[in-house]
């Protein structure tokens, strides 16, 4: 019984390591295709946009991929703990442009919201349309 047990947590951690793989591989040909792009463009949104073209043409399923996006979406916060440090070490930085710095979040925060708006409500329009509603949906 032992080693059955022993064999499952072999084949899990397998799993996650080919899970993990993959998503290396997505992010080191993402790296691999900015640096042949002829202005400044972020890896990772390359990868997204190479990921989300994998599972859409069903080269990639997403089981592929599940327990290990799973675990780093769920452990994201971790990745931002070391950018807000080093933005709290650099505070002093800030103090002489802290109107403008201020100005730029307010402006990007409400820029956001009215962009999530729009997106939700194109989604319930276009919801609502392919069920036969017409309108928007719950509206």
């Amino acid at each position: 019984m032992q080693s059955i047990f022993t064999m499952g947590v072999l084949f899990m951690n397998m799993k996650i390591l080919r899970q993990l793989g993959i998503i290396l591989a997505l992010c080191l040909a993402a790296e691999f295709v900015v640096s042949l792009l002829p202005i400044a463009f972020p890896g990772s949104v390359t990868a997204i946009l190479i990921l989300a073209a994998l599972l859409g043409l069903k080269i990639l399923k997403e089981g592929h991929i599940k327990e290990t996006a799973d675990f780093m979406l769920s452990n994201m916060a971790i990745v931002f703990v070391p950018v807000s440090i080093g933005m709290v070490e650099d505070i002093g930085l800030l103090k002489g442009q802290l109107a403008g710095f201020l100005t730029v979040v307010c402006i990007s925060l409400i820029l956001t919201f009215l962009g999530t708006y729009a997106s939700v409500r194109l989604v319930q329009v276009c919801m609502g349309r392919l069920s036969g509603k017409g309108g928007a949906a719950g509206a």
